[in-house]
């Protein structure tokens, strides 16, 4: 990959992951505010404050990524935190959806999620089938997560 794609790259990492924080520290704070009972769940609390750093962590990777020469594992970590991030706040979203909705509700959601992120693989392979593996890789870490994480909570396993 050329520098200028790698900077525009990182970039649009940073801006994605900037967003993500907001999202779950605003999380946080508005279920503190407004039923924070719910943070009661210490698998609820846990993964909340699991995304942030991890998130963070992905911001820092990501800006290296911006100005450094060698990249790849800076790459790497801020993909994986990146994804354990995603998938952690996507998880509260969805056992907070089934606290205030119901299990049904979650469910959908949750299988919303890894519908989309299959068909964005899909997309992304019929441009490029050098991709497969990896598109692979990070469905299965991602829809893993969302499953343990997620839907195990939901549905009383966890």
């Amino acid at each position: 990959m050329d520098d200028e794609k790698l900077y525009k790259k990182a970039h649009g990492r940073i801006q994605l992951n900037s967003s993500l924080l907001a999202i779950a520290i605003g999380t946080f704070f508005l279920t503190i505010n407004l039923k924070p009972t719910l943070l009661l769940r210490p698998i609820v609390l846990l993964q909340l404050v699991i995304a942030i750093p991890c998130l963070l962590t992905s911001t820092l990777s990501y800006v290296k990524v911006g100005y450094r020469d060698q990249v790849r594992k800076w790459d790497i970590l801020g993909w994986l935190t990146f994804m354990i991030g995603y998938a952690l706040i996507l998880d509260v979203v969805g056992i907070l959806i089934k606290d205030v909705s119901g299990s049904i509700v979650s469910i959908i959601f949750f299988l919303c999620s890894w519908l989309l992120a299959l068909m964005y693989s899909f997309v992304d392979i019929s441009y490029s089938r050098v991709v497969v593996k990896e598109r692979i890789l990070k469905d299965s870490l991602f829809i893993l997560i969302q499953l343990i994480f997620g839907v195990f909570v939901v549905l009383g396993i966890i």
